[in-house]
């Protein structure tokens, strides 16, 4: 796999993260829109890759960092399509509040946030086993 000019690397120093998922509504606007409103809200933000399915083009990620805050990304276009961030635990409220107001651009709604292991959450902060085991 050759890579992409102009990417951020696609690993970097280990630092503790804590990872959500966020799932959404489907909402009215196409993917290209969506993922632009979605970087715009989190903007400066730089490339780490991306790929789409070969079969038909439905399936696909794109993967991309914050370069203020160090946050790791993926913009998932299965169904239902989903923003995973991984983010440093003192950055816990902002790491909340950016990509829900994102949400609200990209004209979705969160329909449900996991962990990692997709366990449901009953809230944004709720610490889990698995944050805990990061630490």
């Amino acid at each position: 796999m050759e890579e992409e000019p102009g990417l951020a690397p696609w690993f970097n120093a280990f630092r503790p993260r804590v990872e959500r998922y966020l799932l959404l509504s489907e909402g009215p606007l196409p993917h290209s829109e969506r993922l632009r409103l979605l970087r715009g809200a989190l903007a400066p933000t730089v490339d780490r890759g991306s790929w789409r399915s070969e079969h038909d083009g439905t399936a696909g990620q794109d993967h991309f960092a914050t370069v203020d805050t160090d946050w790791l990304l993926t913009y998932d276009r299965s169904n239902p399509h989903m923003i995973r961030i991984g983010f440093p635990p003192e950055d816990g409220e902002r790491a909340r509040r950016r990509p829900f107001a994102a949400v609200r651009l990209m004209e979705c709604e969160v329909v449900e946030i996991t962990t990692v292991a997709r366990t449901p959450l009953p809230a944004w902060d709720a610490v889990t086993e698995e944050d805990e085991g990061d630490e």
